[in-house]
Parts: C-alpha cells; sequence; structure tokens
C-alpha cells in the first residue's frame, strides 16, 4: 500500500501490484542427508572409540538384547555379557552401576529393575 499525501490536505490510498509483479525467488536449503545406518545406532558415552571405529556398536546392542531370552535370571546374563564387552574394551568399565543402568536403559528396554542390576553389577549381596 503507498500513501499518497498532495499540497491540499486530502490523503490519497491506493494498492499497486507492484509486490505481486516480481517474481517470487524461493530459497532453498542446503540439507545433509542422513544415512540410516547412522540413525540407527544410539550415542551413548558408555561405548569406547574403539566401539564407534569397528562399528561394533549395533552387534553389541544386539548380543546384549539377546543374552536374556530364554533364561531364567535375565539380570545375572545381561550383566556377564555387558562384562565380557567392557574386557574387550568395546564398553567403557570405568561408570558406576547407575550411570550404566540409565544409558542402556535408553538404548534398551531392560526386563529388570536398577537395585538387581546394581546387585549384580557391582558384585554385591545387597
Amino acid at each position: 500500500m503507498i500513501n499518497n499525501i498532495n499540497n491540499f490536505g486530502t490523503i490519497n490510498f491506493y494498492e499497486s501490484n507492484f509486490a505481486n509483479t516480481r517474481t517470487e525467488s524461493k530459497q532453498v536449503e542446503d540439507v545433509t542427508p542422513i544415512s540410516s545406518s547412522d540413525s540407527d545406532i544410539p550415542d551413548s558415552i558408555i561405548f569406547t572409540k574403539k566401539a564407534r571405529q569397528e562399528n561394533k556398536i549395533p552387534t553389541i546392542i544386539e548380543a546384549l538384547r539377546k543374552s536374556t531370552i530364554g533364561r531364567n535370571d535375565k539380570t545375572r546374563a545381561f550383566v556377564q555379557e555387558l562384562q565380557s564387552w567392557q574386557k574387550e574394551a568395546y564398553i567403557d568399565a570405568h561408570y558406576n552401576a547407575q550411570v550404566m543402568y540409565d544409558e542402556l536403559a535408553k538404548i534398551i528396554p531392560l526386563p529388570f529393575g536398577y537395585e538387581v542390576f546394581k546387585k549384580h553389577y557391582n558384585n554385591t549381596r545387597y
């Protein structure tokens, strides 16, 4: 809209199609696609650099999931599998039970609670 004020005290308002006559330029974003293999791999602090470099994270997660299948002592089986990956330096063994449980719960649905996990992870009775 253009305002036109002349010397006689009248104000004339008129619309111009000037804005509509220009060709609109579309802005294009530069988007980098995420490969499907990268999006499937969870980003967690428990995995070591070695696990990332050798692309072992999906293998580790699958092994942890399968460790509880058909076992009555699911927590013990899970922790044994976890500790075997820690011995091979694919999972960082320096995190306490709470951090390890929280990080694993983000990645895998765990069929047991924290207290039971802590008991087996720390090798304590209570």
